[in-house]
């Protein structure tokens, strides 16, 4: 992912890989004072990224909460209408178990696919989590930047931008 930012007559390059990519988190998430500019070009774009990261993350979590709630409603059904058939009656492990709700809840929870789903979602749920820590993280260091960088006239601002990575983002300037 290529981004451009425009600094008055100016064109600065942002180059983000659009492959698998580690992220350094002491990296985006303190400031590199010997760049200042380059974090002020770049934070934006990476507050974006994991915000992006963060949403998905977000519906995958809902999509397993929905799985969930679903595959307990059809086990439900399921021994609800075995048990009309059978006289209240249902069967579980080979034995046959008079149907209620504190056991149908039993039922539900001791199934070995409805404990994988659950603990697939809570596996995202945790994803999910911990993106959103980094994503405020990154959002406290963008207004830290806000207050740390004085106001600048573009000009300034190109001759103090240093190229290279920051913020999971390479810096490219054009040659002057």
């Amino acid at each position: 992912m290529n981004i451009i930012v425009e600094e008055g007559d100016k064109t600065i390059v942002l180059h983000s890989p659009d492959t698998d990519e580690d992220i350094e988190l002491d990296e985006v998430t303190t400031i590199n004072y010997s760049n200042l500019y380059g974090e002020a070009v770049t934070i934006s774009a990476l507050l974006n990224k994991v915000g992006m990261w963060k949403a998905e993350y977000e519906r995958k979590a809902k999509e397993a909460k929905l799985y969930c709630d679903v595959f307990v409603s059809q086990l439900k059904k399921k021994y609800r209408r075995e048990a009309l058939k059978n006289h209240g009656q249902v069967s579980v492990d080979g034995e046959a178990v008079k149907l209620t709700e504190k056991g149908l809840d039993e039922i539900i929870l001791l199934n070995e696919e409805y404990q994988k789903a659950v603990l697939d979602q809570i596996e995202l749920e945790s994803k999910r989590d911990k993106l959103d820590s980094l994503f405020w993280a990154i959002r406290s260091k963008d207004q830290k930047l806000n207050n740390l960088l004085p106001k600048v006239v573009p000009k300034e601002f190109f001759q103090e931008l240093v190229e290279g990575k920051i913020n999971s983002f390479i810096i490219h300037k054009p040659k002057q």
